[in-house]
């Protein structure tokens, strides 16, 4: 604060775990002399307020990291339902309250085995299929090898399980706040994320030679069954036997033996995944303290006289998003029908400043997202500079939690910043190495740059406008200012 010729600094310091304004310094300038506020008179509403800037993201991203370190610290790896997990939703909600006019966490029914049981069925049924086929039943074999085909697409690749109510073995625990606007509630938009993190992978495909042993050989053998089981059907076919029991061939009797006897080849499966879970740090808790920045910014634009007029903001952190998206699933189910003309921007996976993506397609290609609102938003990141792109997630990538959104009919999509191709860029998800120090800051706040000006967009009604990127929407006016900012 300036007065006689000097600034005077208000300084904020709380904890990390619930900042609110973190080591933030504040400068407003004013007259040389500082003149008591007029009181109000007869028409008048309010006292007249300081007018305000644009706050830099910088900042914003370097209280994000802080607070991912302080939770990673604390709390270690949060795999799905696990009290780490329970005890980091505690934490994320405490940091809500203090930006969000209201805060909810919901709990619900978790199946933490939910990419681990197919495998463990795998082992089971391989040797079963192998024994049908030596008696002579090959249709009963291949019958089972499709609908085990059938159950493993629908839960691992299209993440549209069966119903789980007699499987679930934990409780999961969702996190949301809200920040309403001024006026009357137009629109809502959603910024989501994720907070537990995933089991650690025994046999990771940066292994390639134990990848293939123990991965892709036990799945390629439990195929080949399959396989085998129709050859059969047609030479049964063709003597007229195929429903009745009887000996296979010398040759086939030899190689279904070969085959009855590998089965120890294939318990590896069992061990697929570790007790331990990742450090999760920019998969996906970065992403979390970036909802929490958005919440401090948008409550201090409305502290200082600037909320949005129509727009109600939810910022939301789920649990088991690595256990095929069973919190975003159950909180959409539960909240989609009272949202009013929802759009979802979904955090996850944010690492580098030159790989901005935008998912128009989710869950390994197969679920369609928002394509128009996500080649919006690679608009509004080229306005502003930005190096991104929008396009489906890769096959065999999995999926976020912007699949559910658009599942239950919300506009969404996904900002994520990782490398596919595990070559160009370090690939440090899903592994003991993510870090925080495995996130570029500048990633960040290039994200919350992005959310902002969307946010903006949404608010007063531009988001669609035709010149997308020629016209800018005018800054208010007052200067907010950060010791240690980026440039930008």
């Amino acid at each position: 604060m300036r007065m006689q010729g000097k600034w005077y600094s208000i300084r904020f310091l709380d904890s990390v775990g619930c900042t609110r304004h973190d080591e933030t310094i504040m400068k407003f300038p004013l007259p040389r002399k500082r003149k008591k506020p007029p009181t109000l008179v007869d028409g008048q509403k309010e006292k007249p307020r300081q007018k305000l800037e644009t706050l830099k993201a910088g900042k914003l991203a370097t209280l994000a990291l802080a607070f991912t370190k302080t939770l990673v610290d604390l709390y270690g790896p949060r795999v799905a339902g696990s009290d780490a997990g329970h005890s980091a939703a505690e934490a994320i909600e405490d940091a809500y309250k203090h930006f969000c006019d209201e805060t909810t966490k919901t709990k619900f029914p978790l199946d933490t085995k939910a990419h681990s049981q197919p495998f463990t069925i795998m082992i089971i049924l391989y040797p079963l299929l192998v024994v049908l086929m030596l008696i002579g039943l090959p249709w009963i074999s291949l019958l089972l090898f499709i609908g085990f085909c059938y159950y493993v697409a629908r839960e691992l690749y299209f993440y549209r399980p069966f119903a789980r109510k007699n499987r679930c073995n934990a409780e999961g625990v969702n996190v949301h706040g809200v920040l309403e606007p001024k006026e009357e509630v137009q629109h809502t938009l959603i910024f989501s994320s994720h907070h537990d993190s995933a089991p650690l992978q025994r046999y990771n495909q940066l292994d390639w030679f134990s990848y293939v042993k123990n991965v892709l050989f036990p799945v390629g053998l439990f195929i080949a069954c399959g396989v085998l089981a129709l050859v059969q059907i047609f030479s049964e076919l063709l003597a007229s036997a195929l429903f009745l029991p009887n000996i296979p061939s010398i040759a086939q009797l030899i190689l279904l033996i070969l085959f009855l006897g590998a089965t120890p080849l294939l318990f590896p499966l069992r061990s697929m995944y570790e007790k331990e879970g990742s450090p999760g740090a920019g998969d996906n808790l970065v992403s979390v303290g970036m909802t929490v920045q958005l919440a401090r910014y948008f409550h201090w634009r409305k502290d200082c006289g600037k909320p949005l007029r129509n727009t109600r903001l939810i910022f939301c952190s789920f649990d088991g998003e690595e256990a095929a998206l069973q919190g975003s699933r159950h909180w959409y189910a539960s909240m989609a029908d009272s949202l009013i003309d929802p759009i979802a921007l979904n955090f996850d996976s944010v690492y580098y400043s030159d790989q901005i993506t935008f998912l128009e397609k989710d869950v390994n290609g197969t679920q369609q997202l928002d394509a128009s609102l996500a080649r919006r938003c690679t608009e509004i990141a080229h306005s502003m500079g930005y190096e991104s792109r929008s396009e489906a997630i890769p096959r065999l990538w999995g999926g976020t939690d912007a699949a559910e959104a658009s599942r239950c009919g919300i506009s969404a999509t996904t900002l994520t910043a990782v490398a596919w191709d595990d070559r160009s860029k370090p690939s440090v998800q899903h592994t003991r190495n993510d870090v925080v120090e495995a996130i570029e800051p500048s990633a960040l706040e290039r994200a919350l740059s992005i959310a902002i000006k969307l946010t903006d967009m949404v608010d007063g009604k531009r988001l669609w406008e035709e010149s997308k990127e020629e016209e800018e929407e005018p800054q208010t006016e007052v200067s907010l200012i950060f010791s240690k900012l980026t440039n930008r």
